[in-house]
C-alpha cells in the first residue's frame, strides 16, 4: 500500500520543450491494447505475432518521433539496463551455438520452434512499457495515455455487457463468463481493471463533465458485473480491495469538491452492494464454497513448479518450453492434476523455468528500480488508479494466468509504463535549477587603492 502516497498533487509541466506532436500515440495505444482483448486475448499464434508486431511497429514510431525527450532516457536508464539485461539473459540460450550453450551448461529448449514467438512477446510488452512511459514523460503526467485508455475501455465493456446478454441466453448459471479473451480467470482480472480505471475517472479532481464521470460511474458498475459473472474469486476480490483503496485515496483529498460527494458517495455504495448482490447470483457464490480447498492445491502448484525450476536453476530450459516442459516432468502422481496445464499459474516461478532463477531476480530488480521512482515522487490523481490496477493484476499473476495472456500483458505495461513516466517527469520538473546550472564562482574585487573601498 505504501506505492500510494498522501501526496497527490496537479499535472506538473512538460519537462521538454517544443516536442513533435504525437497527438495520435495515447489513442493508438489504447486501441491497440483493445484489440488484443478482442482477440482472443491475442493468445494463439499468429494473433500474438501480429500483436507483437504491432507493438514494435508502434514502439519505433514513438521513439523515432521523440528526440527531444533525451532526457528520458537518463532518467530511466537503470531499469532500462536492467530490463535489457533480463531479456538478454532469457534469450541467450536460445541464441548461442548448441554446442557453446552446452559447454555453459545450457540445455536444449524442448520447444525451440517457439522460442522466437515467446522471445519477441517478452520483447513487445517491454517495449509497451517503454513507450507509454516515454508518452507520460513527454506529457508531464499519466493523465493523457490513461485517459484516453479508460475511454477506449468503457466502449469494450459496451460491448462485451451486449455480449455477455446473449451469452446469458445460452448458458446456465454455473457457467462462467470468458468474455472475448476465451478465458474467465483472464477475463476476470481484465474487467476488474478497467473497472478501476473507471472509477478513477469518475473520481477525478479534473474539470470532467457530470455526464462523463455518469457514464464513468456506469461502466464501471457494468464491468464489476462483467468481473463477477467470470467466477474469478480473485478477481472479484481484488477490485474491491482497490475500489475500496481508490474511495479512500479520493476521500482524503475532497478539498476541491468535485465531484459533489454528495451524488458519488451513495453511487460509491450503490456499486459495492450491486457487486455483493451479483456475486450471490453468479458462479462467484458457487466457487467461493470450495475456497480453501483450492487454496491448499494452488500453492502445491506452486511448489510443484518451483521443484520444476529447480531442475535447471542457472538459464532455465528456455523461454515458451513451459508446456514441453511440464509434459515431460509429469509422474503418476501429478499426472492427473497438472497433464492440461499451458503455464504454471504463477507467474514468477513460470519465468524461473524458463529464463532460470538469474533471469527471474534481474527481471524484479528492474521492476523494484522502477518502483522506486514511482514511489520517491510526487504523483498527481491519474497515478492512483493505475496502481490499483496494476497490483490487481499482478496479484492475480501470483495464482492465475493473467500475465501469460499476451491482452493482459499489455494493459500491464502500459499501466506501469504511464505511471512510470509520469514519476520520472514529476521528478524532473522538481529538481530546482540550481542542481542542474553550477552557478559560476564569485571573483573577489580588490581594494580600490586610492579609496580602499571595494
Amino acid at each position: 500500500m505504501s506505492v500510494l502516497p498522501d501526496r497527490e498533487r496537479a499535472s506538473p509541466a512538460p519537462p521538454t520543450s517544443a516536442p513533435r506532436p504525437l497527438g495520435w500515440a495515447a489513442p493508438a495505444l489504447a486501441v491497440l491494447v483493445a484489440v488484443q482483448i478482442l482477440a482472443g486475448g491475442a493468445n494463439q499464434g499468429l494473433t500474438s505475432a501480429i500483436a507483437a508486431f504491432a507493438d514494435a511497429v508502434l514502439a519505433i514510431a514513438v521513439i523515432a518521433l521523440s528526440p527531444a525527450a533525451s532526457r528520458f532516457w537518463r532518467l530511466a536508464r537503470l531499469p532500462l539496463a536492467l530490463l535489457a539485461a533480463a531479456l538478454a539473459w532469457a534469450a541467450l540460450p536460445g541464441l548461442l551455438p548448441q554446442g557453446l550453450g552446452s559447454a555453459l551448461g545450457m540445455p536444449a529448449n524442448p520447444a525451440a520452434d517457439l522460442f522466437g514467438l515467446a522471445l519477441a512477446k517478452a520483447l513487445a510488452t517491454t517495449l509497451l512499457t517503454i513507450v507509454a512511459a516515454l508518452l507520460a514523460y513527454r506529457a508531464g503526467s499519466a493523465r493523457g495515455v490513461i485517459r484516453v485508455l479508460t475511454l477506449v475501455g468503457l466502449v469494450y465493456v459496451a460491448w462485451a455487457a451486449v455480449d455477455a446478454i446473449d451469452w446469458l441466453y445460452d448458458s446456465a448459471r454455473a457457467a462462467r463468463y470468458s468474455g472475448t479473451i476465451g478465458n474467465p480467470n483472464a477475463a476476470g482480472i481484465t474487467f476488474a481493471a478497467l473497472a478501476l480505471l473507471a472509477g478513477g475517472l469518475a473520481l477525478a479532481p479534473d474539470e470532467e463533465a457530470m455526464q462523463l464521470r455518469l457514464a464513468a460511474v456506469a461502466g464501471s458498475a457494468v464491468a464489476l458485473v462483467l468481473c463477477a459473472l467470470t467466477g474469478s474469486r480473485s478477481a472479484v476480490l481484488l477490485a474491491l480491495l482497490g475500489g475500496g483503496l481508490l474511495l479512500v485515496r479520493r476521500w482524503r483529498r475532497w478539498q476541491d469538491g468535485r465531484p459533489p460527494l454528495r451524488l458519488l458517495a451513495p453511487a460509491a455504495l450503490a456499486l459495492i452492494v450491486l457487486l455483493v448482490l451479483v456475486a450471490v447470483f453468479t458462479p462467484v457464490a458457487d466457487r467461493s464454497a470450495y475456497l480453501p480447498e483450492d487454496a491448499g492445491s494452488r500453492w502445491a502448484v506452486i511448489d510443484h513448479y518451483t521443484a520444476v525450476a529447480n531442475a535447471s536453476p542457472w538459464w532455465g530450459q528456455g523461454l515458451g518450453s513451459f508446456y514441453e516442459v511440464n509434459q515431460r516432468t509429469l509422474t503418476a502422481e501429478v499426472a492427473p492434476l497438472y497433464w492440461n496445464f499451458g503455464a504454471a499459474h504463477n507467474a514468477p516461478v513460470q519465468l524461473a523455468i524458463e529464463a532460470g532463477w538469474p533471469g527471474l531476480a534481474l527481471l524484479l530488480i528492474a521492476l523494484a528500480a522502477i518502483a522506486f521512482q514511482i514511489a520517491r515522487a510526487r504523483r498527481d490523481w491519474w497515478s492512483v488508479a493505475p496502481l490499483c490496477a496494476l497490483l490487481a493484476i499482478a496479484g492475480s499473476a501470483m495464482v492465475d494466468i493473467a500475465l501469460n495472456v499476451p491482452a493482459v500483458a499489455a494493459l500491464f505495461a502500459v499501466l506501469l509504463g504511464s505511471v512510470w513516466g509520469g514519476a520520472l517527469a514529476s521528478g524532473a520538473a522538481r529538481r530546482p535549477v540550481a542542481s542542474r546550472t553550477p552557478k559560476a564562482p564569485r571573483r573577489r574585487r580588490r581594494n580600490s587603492p586610492m579609496t580602499g573601498e571595494a
